[in-house]
């Protein structure tokens, strides 16, 4: 097609181009499909792209979060009875990776989705204690 710029191509040889007037789909096997497209469609179709990508790298980033934290609570699940030190070394191991995943906010709250409950659970069963000091 001249006159046509590829705007995205896939490595299987599926293609999308943009030129006079049209936006053009085609397959790897040469089936093309044309819609007429101007500059203010292209502006919409590429903000929807974006907003697309950007929803989807954050519904990641909370799937690794929320990993992040089942896998800290199976740790220290496997952890009970050992030194404190073990554990607060998990928790900071697991801190650690959580902070250099793309979109925080979404990856930890993600993480804290797969450990409030289980630290909800831990407090409301710790010892309880009177202020005379005996439980």
């Amino acid at each position: 097609m001249t006159g046509t710029t590829p705007i995205y191509v896939h490595p299987d040889g599926h293609e999308i181009t943009v030129g006079q007037g049209l936006i053009t789909a085609c397959t790897a096997e040469g089936i093309a499909l044309s819609m007429p497209i101007g500059p203010d469609g292209l502006a919409a179709l590429g903000a929807a792209l974006l907003e697309h990508a950007t929803t989807a790298a954050q519904d990641e980033s909370e799937r690794a979060g929320a990993a992040l934290g089942t896998d800290l609570v199976r740790e220290l699940s496997a952890l009970l009875g050992r030194p404190q030190a073990e554990t607060f070394r998990a928790v900071r191991e697991a801190l650690r990776a959580l902070v250099k995943l793309e979109h925080g906010d979404s990856a930890a709250g993600g993480f804290a989705g797969a450990i409030v409950n289980v630290l909800e659970l831990g407090i409301a069963n710790l010892p309880q204690f009177d202020e005379g000091g005996e439980s």
